[in-house]
């Protein structure tokens, strides 16, 4: 059996494609060596030229410049053992609060057994099964929030979306609400006023928004901002109770950027420069950063945006910490593939510590066979979730890595290139 690989497009003719989609655009990552980089990570260039109109903002590069070997943000990744995960198709959401870790997972595909499960961990390392969830009922995203952990998705009958509570990680309810009627919800995010759910209304065939204090009752937004952000929306994130979207009305014109702390109301707050498509954006105590089109975009406050620089070629997930920002993916294809990326497969860490200057981990021999799909910050550890690629009956084991991170680090002077997408031509 082939094995899902999400999508960040969203097209309306295909419900179930649009809502993995997306889950999975808050969505898949790789992590890099686990004996670590060398204090100087080596440079990775490109074996032809991005496209014009995604570089044409950029600043050149003069050809006769000395190499530079400025102190960068050096991801450590070191491999940790990882038990009662097994049977796992992918990673839907990991989420760490007072009561552990909780991670909900897609299970094989087995007729009349159950699609996704939640577990639990005091550690992180190993876990417990808490929750089988019915069959028929597709999770898309978890995350910290409401009375503890929340989990979105739909149910096969589309009456309504499917949404679960949890006080611990261990134990799940259901939640039934009119207002899910006919929803799908793809994302989840935390803000100072309670919950926002995206995703999509299969009764009106619309991008749909959902708002909640606790994660218990909901409301499906009819507001014209929360429409407006739902409709166009290409990236979101949350920090401080705050949360910030990028959202795009149509193709070729520049993404708009709005906020909201009150769940339903949206505020229009700048713009970015840039007709690429965004795919991650993320905030913390430096800024925030977005990430896209192998593009990255910085701003200290959400309103006010840089030009864009060479930055990642992978963004299924992007963490922004005191000490800068890190952003993980694979590039190649996996396993059952058929017609995909045609590089070879290859996990990928960036790091920067300013999101101007960005450096690719070296990857070593383990992440050519791994996949961070998921991070975390706990304390001052960064932890990525994954998978490796030695699977069997179409499932991949389940993986941890760790690293510690520093209180600081210092920008580097100039960004590595990114590698280019080959698809099936070549």
């Amino acid at each position: 059996m082939s094995i899902h690989r999400p999508t960040t497009a969203i097209p309306a003719e295909c419900l179930v494609a649009a809502l993995v989609a997306l889950a999975c655009s808050t969505p898949v990552a790789v992590p890099a060596s686990s004996t670590g980089p060398t204090s100087t990570p080596v440079q990775v260039h490109a074996s032809e030229a991005p496209t014009a109109s995604a570089r044409e903002a950029l600043p050149s590069r003069s050809a006769s410049a000395p190499p530079t070997h400025a102190p960068v943000l050096d991801i450590d990744w070191e491999a940790g053992e990882v038990a009662g995960l097994g049977g796992v198709q992918s990673i839907v959401g990991v989420a760490h609060g007072a009561a552990g870790y909780a991670l909900v997972a897609e299970l094989g595909f087995v007729d009349g057994g159950p699609e996704a499960a939640a577990y639990w961990s005091s550690d992180g390392t190993t876990w417990e099964l808490a929750q089988e969830f019915p069959p028929g009922e597709r999770i898309l995203t978890l995350t910290a929030g409401g009375p503890g952990f929340v989990a979105g998705g739909f149910a096969e009958d589309p009456a309504r979306a499917a949404v679960w509570t949890s006080p611990d990680a261990r134990s799940w309810q259901s939640v039934s609400d009119t207002s899910l009627n006919g929803g799908v919800i793809g994302q989840l995010l935390p803000t100072a006023s309670g919950l926002v759910g995206f995703g999509w209304r299969s009764d009106r065939d619309a991008a749909g928004i959902w708002t909640s204090a606790d994660g218990l009752e909901w409301l499906a937004a009819t507001n014209e901002t929360g429409l407006t952000v739902a409709r166009g929306l290409e990236a979101v994130g949350a920090y401080a109770g705050r949360a910030i979207a990028v959202v795009r009305e149509e193709d070729g014109v520049p993404a708009e950027v709005w906020e909201t702390t009150g769940r339903a109301e949206w505020t229009r707050i700048g713009s970015l420069p840039t007709e690429a498509r965004v795919e991650r954006v993320a905030g913390g105590p430096a800024g925030w950063v977005a990430v896209g089109s192998s593009l990255a975009w910085t701003s200290p406050d959400g309103r006010e945006w840089s030009d864009g620089v060479s930055g990642p070629d992978v963004a299924a997930d992007l963490i922004a910490d005191e000490a800068g920002y890190v952003a993980v993916g694979w590039i190649g294809s996996l396993p059952g593939e058929t017609c995909g990326d045609q590089r070879p497969f290859a996990g990928h860490t960036w790091t920067s510590s300013d999101g101007r200057t960005w450096r690719m981990m070296p990857v070593s021999e383990e992440f050519r066979e791994a996949m961070v799909t998921r991070l975390l910050v706990v304390d001052r550890t960064l932890v990525g979730y994954g998978q490796r690629l030695t699977y069997g009956g179409g499932n991949m084991p389940v993986a941890r890595w760790a690293a510690m991170l520093p209180g600081g680090s210092v920008p580097a002077d100039a960004s590595d290139l990114a590698t280019l997408l080959k698809g099936c031509g070549g």
